[in-house]
């Protein structure tokens, strides 16, 4: 999973995304078997299973506070070669750090 997640991947404090709804563990990982419809066996693994999962959030886990929360983003940029959507760790409204997962 950290494949999936390079450091590029990976962005702080930024404005040009938009909160979608705030999510569980598990809900990443069914937001993720929706995402990628019939992903390899290695990813699928990752995907289904929590401690794999958590450790390519890693990113977002290692800079949760108390209080902080994670949620599904996507960005400000209408539809088209420019658009993104992801996982945040927000803190006060705002998202702190961005794992991109799918650009489109």
């Amino acid at each position: 999973m950290s494949d999936l997640f390079s450091p590029s991947h990976v962005t702080h404090d930024t404005d040009d995304i938009a909160l979608v709804v705030e999510v569980t563990l598990p809900q990443i990982s069914s937001w993720l078997m929706h995402r990628f419809e019939d992903p390899p066996e290695h990813v699928l693994q990752h995907i289904r299973d929590p401690d794999l999962l958590r450790q390519g959030l890693a990113p977002l886990y290692g800079e949760m506070r108390e209080g902080d929360s994670l949620w599904l983003c996507r960005s400000r940029v209408g539809a088209g070669p420019h658009g993104h959507e992801g996982v945040g760790l927000v803190r006060e409204g705002r998202a702190v750090v961005y794992v991109k997962v799918v650009q489109y």
